[in-house]
């Protein structure tokens, strides 16, 4: 078997994409911006409108690798492709981070599991 801790904070974001897409969008008057585009002979504009703004952040999915910019901000950052952001990520994880400890309940059906596992397989 192969693994790949980049692959897996690949999946992981695409899974947050996806699962954001099976969401949906909510379609409210509100959300369609019914208001504002009642306005929109005086707007002209609806980009750089507060509401726009507001549901673009709300609704679109926004991975942590995938990089939305254009190709010359993306250059001017550095130019990462996803394995390499995702490489980037791994090494911040595993430097970083603090896992929880576990619950003596958990560390006890763990031991019990091992044990279990060690009669069973042990050599006759």
């Amino acid at each position: 078997m192969i693994w790949s801790h980049e692959q897996l904070i690949i999946d992981n974001d695409i899974v947050t994409m996806v699962k954001r897409t099976i969401q949906g969008i909510d379609v409210t008057d509100d959300t369609m911006a019914v208001d504002i585009i009642k306005q929109a002979h005086e707007i002209k504009d609806f980009l750089h409108q507060r509401h726009t703004i507001k549901f673009m952040r709300q609704e679109q999915s926004r991975p942590r690798l995938f990089d939305r910019s254009t190709r010359g901000t993306w250059e001017a950052k550095g130019g990462k492709d996803t394995t390499e952001a995702a490489r980037d990520e791994v090494r911040r994880i595993l430097k970083t981070h603090q896992p929880d400890p576990l619950d003596d309940s958990v560390k006890k059906t763990l031991r019990e599991i091992v044990k279990t596992a060690e009669r069973e397989l042990a050599p006759s």
